[in-house]
């Protein structure tokens, strides 16, 4: 009985014994976190949860930017790298400059696996690509990743366009996280895709965004919508005739959009900026009536007619039927020429006016013109 007794109380002892020590000894090359337990010139002690408390040597600080350094406060969480699980005087040495980089390869790994675009800086250059800096590891950038180069520089051409690029922030996407070979590879072309798929998505038609204009051709102006650029036509720009985009904006413009049409799958986007604008078309109308004169500027000879802003950019049009002659350029017309016409008829509903160019100068003077043809409101 007695027996018994005594091999019960060994085996509630060790039991105890094991309990005790249940938990999981730090190890060479683990990543822990860690609390701050006090910081001075020369260490850091942290308390890794084990039944001694690590601390980082002066060694390990000095690899830390100045600025997180001395953030450092008792409290703190902290990852951190095991150096050695058991030193020369039993303590545990660790590193957090390790540990920070440790956790930087894992936010990587995440960015590859969602397919998140990141931000970064680029500090250097080099003949395949730039680098920049990923927290505390370094990222790559191949040269063919590179949107912010233009394509087919070579040399000298290409060294200056990437040297342009150092502090600059660009927009990139992870491919390839390789800790063992300590290779990080991202890309800005990809995220340019990804953040395109992105706002496309996400874009719909009615509603209103800003962007910054940057290219302008003869048709219109392109804006950059965060990722992907939309077209304003020149139609589109103003209420008033508009011969060339320079007249209204600018490459650089910051301006507001409406959207006027989404095409997914070709990734184009249509926008309008007189959208925005107040409508002169109420007051305008308002201001005429049928058999007024008033003095106008041709914007635009068509071979139907010619279209001539009567105030405030709303155009108004002179059919071929109601130019002596039928003849814009017998009558002299070309776009910018001053001219005084006749208001025939005004269509509110459709925001259209009739005018003509015959009986100019009869006061309050009417003719059978006014009782036009339908062509005129083809």
């Amino acid at each position: 009985m007695d027996g018994l007794q005594s091999g019960l109380r060994q085996e509630q002892f060790s039991t105890l014994i094991e309990g005790d020590y249940d938990y999981a000894r730090p190890r060479r090359g683990q990543v822990r976190q860690a609390v701050v337990l006090s910081v001075s010139e020369n260490e850091v002690i942290v308390d890794l949860g084990a039944k001694r408390d690590g601390f980082v040597p002066r060694r390990d600080l000095e690899l830390l930017d100045d600025a997180y350094r001395a953030s450092l406060q008792p409290g703190d969480r902290v990852p951190v790298s095991i150096l050695d699980a058991s030193g020369p005087r039993g303590e545990i040495v660790a590193s957090l400059n390790q540990g920070l980089a440790q956790q930087d390869w894992l936010r990587a790994q995440e960015f590859l696996e969602s397919g998140d675009v990141c931000q970064a800086r680029v500090t250097e250059v080099n003949r395949g690509g730039v680098i920049v800096p990923f927290g505390r590891i370094r990222g790559f950038v191949p040269n063919s990743h590179l949107t912010s180069v233009p394509r087919g520089l070579r040399g000298d051409r290409l060294r200056r366009a990437k040297s342009d690029l150092v502090g600059q922030v660009l927009s990139l996407a992870v491919l390839e996280v390789d800790q063992r070979r300590r290779r990080l590879v991202l890309s800005e072309q990809v995220a340019g895709r990804r953040q395109r798929q992105q706002l496309l998505e996400t874009l719909t038609e009615g509603e209103v965004r800003t962007g910054v204009v940057r290219n302008l051709v003869e048709f219109g102006a392109f804006v950059d919508l965060g990722g992907v650029d939309g077209l304003i036509h020149i139609s589109e720009l103003d209420w008033r005739h508009v011969e060339h985009p320079s007249e209204v904006l600018s490459v650089g413009d910051e301006v507001e959009v409406y959207v006027l049409s989404v095409d997914r799958e070709r990734e184009r986007i249509g926008l309008s900026r007189k959208r925005l604008l107040p409508d002169p078309w109420p007051l305008v109308a308002k201001r005429l009536h049928v058999g007024q004169q008033v003095e106008g500027t041709v914007t635009n000879v068509a071979r139907f007619g010619v279209f001539v802003d009567v105030g405030d950019g709303v155009e108004g049009l002179v059919h071929v039927s109601e130019i002596p002659g039928g003849d814009a350029s017998c009558a002299g017309l070309e776009p910018g020429s001053p001219v005084t016409v006749r208001v025939l008829k005004i269509d509110q509903w459709r925001q259209r006016i009739a005018l003509s160019l015959r009986s100019v100068g009869q006061a309050g003077g009417s003719s059978s013109s006014e009782e036009e043809s339908p062509r005129q409101w083809a």
